[in-house]
């Protein structure tokens, strides 16, 4: 008996969801990239740089979610940058400093884990995308988190 249901369960958000959704996770991005820019200040100031750099992506991809819900109108529901008061002070406050080569790696790694964590987002976020101008704008988002992926996949290599 054929299935009614396909096994794959992805669903289709409002567009003011996925403006949401995509705008605190930038967000939270952000603050992680910060983190991680502090953490090489000392050791690996050219690291830091990369990390500072990866932060500043999330500023304009959050100005860019921020001008694609004027022109689609719903700007009011979707606040850019509120994600920040909802995470944990304490959370926020985690700072590792690398001194080290030992805990350059193990931040490295975990700067990895979360980028790859974006990547998935962004592609889970992409295939529940039903309005063009969105898809668009997550398509370029996919490709921008695969290069920050690739950059902190070199770094750790090195």
């Amino acid at each position: 008996m054929p299935q009614a249901i396909p096994n794959s369960r992805i669903y289709s958000l409002l567009p003011e969801e996925q403006l949401i959704l995509a705008a605190d996770h930038e967000t939270q991005q952000k603050h992680h990239f910060r983190g991680f820019q502090l953490s090489f200040l000392t050791l690996d100031p050219a690291t830091s740089g990369v990390m500072g750099e990866l932060s500043k992506e999330c500023e304009k991809r959050l100005e860019r979610l921020a001008s694609t819900a004027t022109s689609m109108q719903i700007s009011d529901g979707v606040r850019v940058g509120e994600a920040h008061n909802a995470i944990p002070a304490e959370i926020r406050r985690q700072h590792t400093f690398v001194v080290n080569d030992d805990k350059a790696q193990q931040v490295l790694s975990q700067a990895l884990s979360v980028a790859d964590h974006s990547l998935n987002f962004h592609e889970l976020l992409l295939k529940s995308c039903s309005t063009p101008a969105m898809a668009d704008l997550l398509r370029q988002f996919v490709e921008q988190k695969h290069c920050a992926y690739q950059i902190i996949k070199e770094l750790r290599e090195r």
